[in-house]
């Protein structure tokens, strides 16, 4: 199933003690959504323009290209270099089609990639969460060895101290024996 942007946009991730910033991680999907918006918006400028082109004239020139949609400079390099390899070597429809085409390619590569990112930083949050429950789980297993190290203190100390008032009252009993 594709993705499209209203689901990156409605997606929704658990939220877990040490995990990613939300904000962050919004903010990314956001850049994401725009950059397949662009996208999108430039495969359906080139393909109207290939319908124009192929019910007007048979012949491709560049000067009908509408102006770019902003994208990053690495798509805009990349894109470049297609239109000028399509517009030297082809004619109008085949050179339409080749460049609708190279820049389906790219914009699944790049979708790709965001995917393979986005499960990278899946995984290493998770590592990080679960390296993070152990050591709350070690710490949890010292803190109940010291609770259960304090209780029998705490016993000790109740038993002595019960002995030392049974003594007590021992010694008090012989002393009012003594005065009867």
């Amino acid at each position: 199933m594709p993705i499209t942007v209203a689901m990156i946009e409605e997606k929704e991730f658990k939220t877990k003690m040490r995990g990613y910033d939300p904000v962050e991680v919004d903010e990314f999907l956001d850049e994401i959504c725009d950059e397949m918006v662009a996208m999108q918006d430039e495969i359906s400028i080139l393909q109207s323009r290939l319908n124009q082109n192929a019910q007007s004239a048979p012949v491709y020139t560049p000067a009908a290209v509408p102006p770019p949609v902003p994208a990053p400079a690495p798509v805009k390099e990349v894109v470049k270099e297609v239109v000028k390899e399509v517009v030297v070597q082809e004619d109008g429809s085949e050179a339409a089609q080749k460049l609708l085409a190279r820049a389906q390619k790219i914009y699944d590569e790049m979708i790709a990639e965001a995917k393979e990112e986005a499960d990278k930083i899946l995984s290493g949050a998770s590592a990080r969460a679960t390296s993070g429950l152990e050591e709350l789980e070690e710490e949890k297993a010292a803190l109940e060895k010291e609770v259960d190290m304090l209780k029998a203190a705490a016993r000790d100390y109740k038993e002595r101290f019960l002995r030392l008032v049974e003594d007590q009252q021992h010694v008090l009993n012989a002393e009012t024996e003594l005065f009867e």
